[in-house]
C-alpha cells in the first residue's frame, strides 16, 4: 500500500507493506508486513511490523514500535512507548523514546538520542552521537562516546547514562558520564569519562589520565560477571 499524498488509516491489520512519501495518520494500533516512510507519519497507537522499518522523514508514534526485522531511521523518530525489534536498530537522526529500547541483533546510534528507559541487545551497542539514557545499558559489547580517532567533541559528556552499564565482553567509554556501575570483561575508560558508581572488570582495565572514577577498579571473576 502506497500513500503519496495525505491519508488516514484506521487501526487494524493488513497483509501488505506500507510505503509513505506524503503525510499519513494512523488511528489506533496497526499491524503490517513492512513499513517505509520518507514523509510524515503520526500514529495514535502502537505499530507492529512483520518485516523491516525504514524512516527518513518525521515519525511520531504515541504507542510502542515492535518489529520482526531491522529498524533504520535517518530523520526524526519519536516513540512514546518502547522500541522492540528482533533485528538491528540503526539511527543517524533524532531519536526520542518514552520507554526502553531493545534490538536483539545490535544497536548503532550516530545521531542524537533520548531514551527514558534502558537499552539492551544480545550483540554490540554502539552510541557515538549525543545521548541521554535514563536506565541501564546491557549488551555483548558496549561502546559509548566518540571514537578515539575522531578528535575532541564540543560536549563535555557526549553520552549520559542514568543507570549502570553491563557488557559480557568489552566496554569502551569516551567522554561519557555514568551514574551507576560499569561491569565488563575488558574495560576502557577514555578521556573525559566520569563514573560515579563502581567499576568491575575481569581481564583488563585501562583508565585515561583525564578520566574521573569515584572508586578504584575492582577485579572480579567470570562467574561474577555473568551473574
Amino acid at each position: 500500500m502506497k500513500i503519496s499524498g495525505s491519508g488516514t488509516l484506521s487501526g487494524g491489520k493488513i497483509d501488505d507493506e506500507i510505503h509513505i512519501s506524503g503525510s499519513a495518520k494512523i488511528k489506533g494500533n496497526f499491524e503490517c508486513n513492512g513499513f517505509q516512510s520518507s514523509g510524515s507519519l503520526r500514529g495514535e497507537g502502537s505499530l507492529t511490523v512483520h518485516g523491516d522499518v525504514k524512516s527518513s522523514g518525521s515519525f511520531r508514534l504515541i504507542g510502542s514500535l515492535h518489529g520482526d526485522g531491522n529498524a533504520k531511521s535517518s530523520g526524526s523518530m519519536t516513540v512514546g512507548g518502547e522500541i522492540l525489534v528482533k533485528g538491528t536498530l540503526v539511527n543517524s537522526g533524532s531519536l526520542r523514546v518514552g520507554d526502553r529500547v531493545e534490538a536483539l541483533q545490535g544497536i548503532n546510534i550516530s545521531g542524537s538520542a533520548s531514551v527514558k528507559g534502558g537499552i539492551s541487545s544480545q550483540k554490540l551497542i554502539k552510541i557515538t552521537g549525543s545521548s541521554t539514557i535514563h536506565g541501564d545499558v546491557s549488551g555483548n559489547d558496549v561502546t559509548l562516546g566518540r571514537e578515539r580517532s575522531l578528535g575532541k567533541s564540543i560536549y563535555k559528556h557526549l553520552s549520559k547514562v542514568h543507570g549502570s552499564i553491563f557488557a559480557k565482553n568489552n566496554v569502551d567509554l569516551i567522554r561519557s558520564f555514568v551514574v551507576g556501575d560499569v561491569r565488563g570483561r575488558n574495560v576502557y575508560i577514555g578521556e573525559g569519562t566520569e563514573i560515579s558508581g563502581n567499576l568491575y572488570y575481569v581481564d583488563s582495565i585501562e583508565v585515561h589520565k583525564k578520566a574521573t572514577l569515584a572508586n578504584e577498579p575492582i577485579q572480579i571473576t567470570e562467574r561474577d560477571l555473568l551473574y
